[in-house]
């Protein structure tokens, strides 16, 4: 195999990471002019469980979005994404970084491990805080549903996202557009892409900024308080130096400034899910920084191949908030977060055949601070203490060093019993030793605690016909346990892991123009980790009150081409969830004690749905029209605690989009939220932490609309 054809393999290989169940239906819906026959849905080849593989024929529930689904339906962030998905729900809160990620019933609690691994270009993100990355110059983005331990590892437990960016091309090609947008919102991004040396050497530089000035209003300070500035920069080079070898370089960086905690002051005789107007008197503002790079190395032997992927990755930000959020000078606090990660993967893949497997090690170094600091202000003098305070002062400070080290040992095969019968296993340990050091108490105490686990996967995969196959699976995922920056409520939180059983179905249908596919599911959770907010300290606590809990829930996903050009897509979930066996003396003494078993999960939506029809009508030459329209919403007892207190109610969005396009260029009018739907995000309650200071809410935004240009060179 010479140079070029070596590289063109690879591409496609990297460009196809980690798909699976609705890639059809996603990619498709957007992507008919690369199909032979227009009327028929394109095939799809996936790497879900890391080596080529047909879409339908992977026992793994999994949504995808290609590159053209991702233009057509708008995405610009994992939150977009979530929208598209059965299940799958993402709201941001406090600050840009900060997310709040459930999938099939398994959540994400702040400062916490994210129950979701996500993978960008085959490096795993190491922090939570950088899943908020303007996705643009992006390939294809996967959702894989379901505890994904066996392969990705620790924090998978809920599933796994991989986003893989366009790679660099053998051809010189560019593309530049720009948006205008509410609130004043301006953005642009560019990408180049070409050979340095032909066949040998080539490269790719994508980047984006933005300029926002908000569209969320505080009453007492006249001004937004979601604006944002930011700019992101992303290149990569991809060598083959001979023909069985290949190496990728990547780097990028962002930075952002931006609005935070627009939280509303919940007064007396409000309910905390009402929606209600900012009028804190200190415009919150974060600085974030990200920086990564990374090195993946594949060599071709002999039936197999070596994989090496060698990361580091630098992220801060600085947050400074009002803390009462009152028009008083009463309350501010800041956290400091910064956090060095490095980490190694070697991986060992056979060829194909009817017997295939995979094996491989990996570590991670994690090297963190987070300062957290509560300021008494001049105006609570008299007020909220009896003495004069002539300027602000700390009134609490948690500041925690953690040292780190991650490693696991994996493998997976997969063999082929008879001809429609295949049977894969997969096998991970992970451990997680975590050492944290406090640096306000005297001494300086440290902790330390190694957590580990093994996390087998099990599924049996039987072909009906070429076009439609049944499949069970059963697996383990763990979620890592860790150290809280006080010890007012425990000082050690453990891990969090779950048991998941899957049955699914897969299938395309009508001459493929058609797909549909479903799965039913039923979780066993051990030990849910769940956040509170200590208002007495200031501090974000982690701990563990649900040591049992359970999850069981169906979805379903169809695609079809109804005609040439006319698209749809459907999909819909349900969740059942209960608190089985609850511990009291975990809150005990607080306002919010209580015994909770029997309970719903916390933030858990039960319902959730998408839909989207579009229609390309041909103009004459290499241009059309393309109307799209998408719906989608979440609700049914959405409870924001494990009291189930605060109840909100189901939330209904519809997006709107008209593209006039030719081969050359592209122009979009959108309208996001085009009912101007407004819902509340997050709620603080009191009562989970004993102090008298009120509860808050933070609201979303509303409509948006705006105009996309694209250019392509």
């Amino acid at each position: 195999m010479n140079g070029k054809y070596k590289a063109l393999r690879y591409l496609c290989t990297s460009a196809m990471l980690c798909t699976g169940t609705a890639a059809v239906a996603q990619s498709d819906m957007a992507d008919a002019p690369a199909a032979e026959n227009r009327g028929q849905l394109e095939e799809i080849v996936v790497t879900g469980r890391k080596r080529e593989e047909r879409l339908q024929d992977v026992p793994e529930s999994i949504t995808a979005f290609t590159a053209d689904a991702i233009e057509a339906a708008g995405i610009d962030n994992i939150r977009d994404v979530a929208l598209n998905v059965p299940n799958f729900s993402i709201s941001a809160a406090e600050q840009p970084g900060i997310v709040l990620i459930n999938i099939r019933g398994v959540g994400q609690v702040r400062n916490g491990e994210p129950p979701v691994a996500v993978v960008i270009d085959g490096v795993q993100l190491s922090n939570v805080n950088q899943f908020t990355q303007d996705l643009f110059d992006i390939e294809r983005i996967e959702v894989l549903k379901g505890p994904q331990g066996a392969v990705y590892g620790r924090n998978a437990i809920a599933g796994a996202l991989n986003i893989v960016t366009r790679q660099p091309t053998n051809a010189f090609e560019a593309m530049v557009e720009g948006t205008i947008g509410t609130g004043s919102d301006l953005r642009a991004r560019a990408s180049v892409s070409g050979p340095i040396v032909e066949d040998k050497l080539l490269f790719r530089l994508a980047g984006a900024v933005r300029s926002f000035d908000g569209d969320i209003d505080n009453e007492t300070l006249n001004t937004e308080v979601n604006d944002e500035e930011s700019n992101s920069l992303r290149g990569s080079l991809l060598a083959t130096p001979s023909d069985n070898l290949t190496i990728d370089i990547r780097g990028s960086r962002t930075e952002s400034h931006s609005g935070a905690a627009w939280y509303a002051f919940v007064p007396p005789g409000a309910e905390r899910t009402d929606l209600l107007p900012i009028t804190a008197d200190i415009l919150g503002e974060v600085d974030r920084y990200l920086h990564d790079a990374s090195v993946k190395i594949d060599y071709e032997a002999p039936g197999v191949t070596l994989t090496a992927i060698s990361a580091y990755t630098r992220t801060k930000f600085s947050l400074y908030e009002d803390f009462d959020f009152l028009p008083f000078d009463y309350l501010s606090g800041t956290q400091d977060f910064k956090s060095d990660t490095w980490s190694q993967e070697l991986r060992l893949t056979s060829g194909p055949g009817a017997f295939k497997w995979m094996v491989g090690a990996y570590v991670l170094k994690t090297d963190q601070k987070i300062d957290s600091l509560l300021y008494v202000r001049p105006g609570a003098g008299g007020v909220l203490f009896p003495f004069p305070i002539p300027e602000p002062m700390v009134f609490t400070a948690t500041r925690a060093t953690d040292d780190n080290l991650a490693y696991a040992a994996f493998g997976q095969t997969s063999y082929r019993l008879v001809d429609p019968l295949e049977i894969s296993l997969g096998l991970r340990y992970d451990a997680d030793k975590r050492k944290q050091t406090d640096r306000v108490l005297p001494g300086t105490p440290t902790y330390e605690k190694t957590f580990d686990s093994i996390q087998p996967k099990l599924s049996v995969t039987y072909a009906l016909s070429d076009d439609a196959n049944i499949y069970a699976s059963v697996g383990k995922g763990f979620r890592s346990g860790g150290f809280n920056p006080n010890d007012r409520i425990t000082r050690i939180y453990k891990s969090e892991r779950n048991l998941s059983y899957e049955v699914g179905f897969k299938s395309t249908l009508l001459d493929r123009t058609l797909t549909l596919n479903g799965a039913a599911f039923y979780t066993d959770v051990k030990d849910r980790q769940v956040y509170l907010f200590d208002q007495l300290t200031g501090s974000q606590v982690i701990t563990n009150p649900i040591p049992k809990s359970r999850i069981m829930g169906v979805e379903l996903e169809l695609a079809a081409r109804l005609a040439n050009g006319l698209d749809i897509s459907l999909s819909g979930g349900l969740l059942d969830t209960k608190i089985t066996e609850y511990d009291t003396a975990v809150f005990a003494g607080l306002p919010a004690a209580g015994d909770f078993e029997g309970n719903e999960l916390p933030q858990v939506p039960q319902w959730s749905y998408s839909a989207a029809v579009q229609y390309r009508i041909p103009l004459g030459g290499d241009m059309e029209i393309t109307p799209r329209i998408e719906a989608n919403g979440k609700g049914g007892n959405f409870y924001w605690e494990v009291d189930n207190r605060d109840e909100r109610g189901a939330v209904h969005l519809v997006n709107a989009r008209l593209s006039l396009s030719a081969d050359a260029w592209s122009l979009t009018a959108y309208v996001e939220n085009l009912f101007d739907k407004e819902y509340l995000v997050d709620i603080v309650a009191q009562r989970f932490s004993g102090a008298p200071l009120g509860d808050y809410n933070q609201r979303s935004w509303g409509r948006r609309a705006g105009l996309t240009a694209r250019v392509n060179f």
